[in-house]
């Protein structure tokens, strides 16, 4: 249980899972220049959280873009500041070795490992097969929880495409890219994770801001930036805001409420939809 006498602190998933240590002395960084008490507490999960961000668990928050969104618009959060000069990706990718070397040689139903469906990442992943004209009615999903569980799907073969967030490509080892054949990839520049803070950080935005933003300034700021593997951090803008917000609210409202039923000549069933957790024990 939270204690919520002191400020609650967590990250999107994908990061706190691939460097646990780094985010902690992240969190003793920022109490150290805030002069406050703040308690870091990863989540397992995108559902876990995403639902204890918006019960009110937490009071910063590193947020992919289509969570922190809802950040915005339900619990009144703002964004500070973002990774400099990055921007979220997603790479379509299949088994090098494999027969698919473009979307022509994709089988009539087309298994797609992608990590959960309320991400950018799945949902640029959409656009990038309606831009190729590939039926979504030929899509079995399946949803292995993390970007780790998308490369084991395709490494294991249990997966014709693979919806992989850029920088989970470009951070496996030359191994793992080398059994991998790149589809597709998006390059749209518009897209990025965001520190967030709701209302109880609120009357320290400006000094939270300016510590993230200075990080470059210091030794040990420097330091916790190469460890995390952030360039640094730049402000985020009211445009970028908007921009985002409208994208986000497209896709709820229209592709992801799409009736492939109706809009498909192929015939497609609900069981076409699967969720598959990933073992936390399995190796790749």
């Amino acid at each position: 249980m939270l204690s919520r006498d002191m400020l609650q602190f967590t990250v999107d998933p994908n990061y706190s899972g691939k460097n646990l240590p780094g985010w902690f002395l992240m969190n003793t960084y920022l109490q150290r220049h805030l002069g406050e008490i703040m308690h870091f507490q990863p989540c397992e999960g995108f559902d876990s959280c995403r639902q204890a961000v918006l019960s009110g668990a937490f009071d910063l928050v590193y947020a992919n873009p289509f969570d922190w969104v809802q950040y915005v618009q339900k619990l009144g959060f703002q964004p500070v500041a973002k990774p400099r000069d990055h921007f979220d990706e997603v790479y379509l990718c299949t088994l090098a070795g494999g027969d698919i070397h473009g979307y022509a040689d994709l089988p009539p139903r087309i298994r797609i490992a992608s990590a959960h469906e309320g991400t950018l990442i799945h949902m640029i992943g959409l656009f990038l097969m309606d831009k190729a004209e590939i039926d979504r009615a030929r899509l079995d999903f399946f949803y292995t929880g993390s970007y780790q569980g998308v490369l084991k799907a395709l490494l294991q073969g249990n997966a014709d495409v693979g919806f992989l967030f850029d920088e989970v490509y470009t951070g496996a080892s030359g191994l793992i890219r080398g059994r991998l054949r790149i589809l597709d990839q998006s390059d749209d520049a518009f897209a990025f994770h965001a520190f967030c803070i709701g209302p109880r950080l609120a009357p320290k935005m400006e000094l939270l801001q300016g510590v993230l933003l200075g990080m470059n300034d210091e030794p040990r700021g420097q330091v916790l930036l190469q460890d995390l593997g952030f360039p640094g951090f730049a402000a985020v803008t009211p445009e970028e805001v908007e921009c985002l917000t409208t994208l986000a609210e497209e896709y709820i409202s229209g592709h992801e409420a799409i009736d492939l039923r109706s809009t498909s000549s192929l015939s497609i069933d609900d069981s076409a939809f699967v969720v598959a957790r990933e073992d936390p024990t399995a190796t790749s």
